[in-house]
């Protein structure tokens, strides 16, 4: 078994200077290592509405930091709308398709989130849409001796594990460090690493990466074991999936695997078969929005 270290990528910051400022992690410096995620943004949000939209082929995550002034409004065609608050986890698996919006719940509240596109296999790409969602309290937590802790939002982790299962397996940690702790990467899965605040060493066979905040880093091979040691009291995220070994064609907020697939769902959201979803009306008390996604938006 190996693991081997992608190439660092420092968040890029994007201000569109009317309520939304995005940190986008280039994932393209990570190559395959980044399958399946698509998209990795930390992003704050404040501004007016946009309308629904549809997504298709993969699943939208949202993750709301427990730093979070406000929380999130999410409503999507298959009927739900609900809050949910700091700490807490939408995911959003659009399958065969969905209309979505997420928001901030409160108009004067900032929202601090990560924005995930977690991309789905081709023999999930058609799946029934489905959300799932658990809040900050419902989050299972692991604490070590030394006082690290580890917020299980998805998968396990040293016998914790989560009530949110995907379609796919995923593994989405949040992790407060302030001594030091072991991540097993599994056989055929990557792993990235996203260092919000604080000072990361990352070690595995003899190799060592160091992560300031707003940096990451890819960890992909064989699996193994991977061991995260805090060189400044860190905030981080660690977010590991099977390696999907498949084409993967990108239209708007359509992600498949060829272009007849873009062109069906194309014509299933013209036909209307993602549903319907009315738009918020604009500087409503209940929701101001900018979309918290980016380079698939």
């Amino acid at each position: 078994m190996s693991i081997h270290f992608s190439r660092m990528a420092s968040a890029q910051t994007r201000d569109s200077g009317d309520g939304f400022s995005v940190k986008a992690i280039d994932l393209h410096k990570f190559g395959d290592a980044a399958t399946p995620v698509i998209v990795l943004d930390d992003f704050r949000v404040s501004g007016r509405p946009f309308p629904p939209h549809p997504h298709a082929g993969f699943s939208a995550v949202t993750y709301v930091f427990e730093d979070s002034p406000g929380g999130l409004r999410s409503r999507d065609s298959l009927g739900n709308d609900l809050v949910t608050g700091p700490g807490g986890i939408v995911w959003t698996q659009a399958g065969s398709g969905v209309m979505h919006e997420e928001v901030p719940a409160d108009a004067i509240r900032e929202l601090h989130g990560l924005q995930v596109f977690v991309n789905l296999s081709s023999k999930n790409k058609l799946v029934a849409p489905r959300l799932f969602r658990i809040d900050k309290g419902e989050v299972p937590e692991w604490r070590g001796d030394a006082g690290d802790r580890v917020r299980v939002l998805v998968g396990s982790f040293q016998g914790v594990s989560s009530p949110l299962v995907p379609a796919e397996p995923f593994t989405f940690l949040d992790i407060q460090l302030s001594h030091e702790i072991s991540f097993n990467l599994q056989n055929a899965h990557n792993a990235i690493a996203y260092v919000v605040t604080g000072e990361v060493l990352v070690r595995a066979e003899g190799r060592e990466q160091k992560l300031a905040g707003e940096h990451a880093v890819a960890l992909h091979g064989s699996g193994g074991l991977a061991t995260f040691e805090a060189l400044h009291a860190a905030s981080f995220l660690i977010l590991s999936g099977s390696a999907i070994r498949e084409p993967v064609i990108v239209r708007g907020s359509f992600i498949m695997n060829d272009e007849s697939q873009i062109e069906a769902a194309a014509a299933r959201y013209r036909k209307g078969d993602m549903g319907h979803l009315a738009r918020i009306s604009p500087y409503s008390s209940e929701s101001s929005y900018r979309p918290t996604f980016s380079s698939c938006g």
